[in-house]
């Protein structure tokens, strides 16, 4: 039998993938605006001394890209949101924006990270739908959005399952049901509803902890967790039989 930490190793391995993958295809977007913009390797030192870096949106989206390009995106961001703050109707406004929550969500790192990377991200895209409902970027951003939602479930997850693991089981309820009203149809709620259902069994709501485990079970028939929720169900139904 598989142990669920196993399993888990490959569901977060899978999460980081997923974040990886999306962002490369995204890097792909927008090659129209990088050929207009010339982007080249001294482009920054260039224009480093210009007055123009202060105001004239190309030479500030270019400078934005250069340092996306180079992978400092925390000076990508700056310059991004300069744009933005700068000339928000510009033709190129709406890739602008995209980039700013692409250069976020180039530094999210490991679920037991700093989550504002993360927070960040996800908010320059939702503004990006929200400003620009009509922009050619929607269906990436909507991936983005997606991928951002499942990596704060999963440093939920993370926080959820330390105090689990050290008996905190309020503080643990608290986490898992917090994923499953925030995020209730990605896949991190699948995890969420076992240690909840464990969480409820080892308080002693066994029939809090039935009904958790089944809707697992009928939600996400997949699920890793099936062989164990399967086993502790029994269990529970076993103990309530009369």
């Amino acid at each position: 039998m598989n142990h669920p930490a196993i399993k888990m190793g490959f569901i977060l391995l899978g999460a980081g993938l997923l974040l990886a993958g999306c962002a490369a295809k995204s890097d792909e977007v927008g090659a129209e605006i990088r050929k207009s913009l010339g982007v080249t390797k001294d482009t920054l030192e260039k224009t480093e001394n210009s007055v123009e870096r202060n105001y004239d949106p190309k030479v500030i989206l270019k400078r934005a890209e250069a340092y996306y390009e180079k992978k400092e995106y925390i000076e990508a961001t700056g310059e991004y949101q300069h744009f933005m703050d700068l000339h928000p109707l510009h033709e190129w406004a709406d890739y602008a924006l995209f980039k700013l929550g692409m250069s976020y969500f180039r530094q999210i790192g490991t679920i037991d990270r700093d989550p504002e990377p993360v927070q960040k991200a996800m908010g320059a895209f939702q503004r990006l739908l929200s400003v620009y409902p009509h922009t050619k970027y929607a269906e990436e951003a909507q991936a983005k959005i997606k991928a951002c939602k499942e990596a704060l479930a999963q440093s939920q997850l993370y926080v959820g399952r330390f105090y689990y693991k050290k008996a905190a089981y309020p503080a643990a309820m608290a986490r898992f049901k917090q994923i499953l009203e925030t995020y209730p149809d990605i896949p991190a709620t699948a995890e969420a509803l076992y240690y909840l259902g464990l969480t409820y069994y080892h308080q002693g709501g066994s029939s809090q902890a039935a009904a958790t485990l089944q809707d697992l079970l009928t939600r996400y028939p997949q699920t890793p967790y099936r062989e164990e929720a399967q086993r502790l169900l029994a269990r529970l139904n076993g103990a309530e039989t009369p």
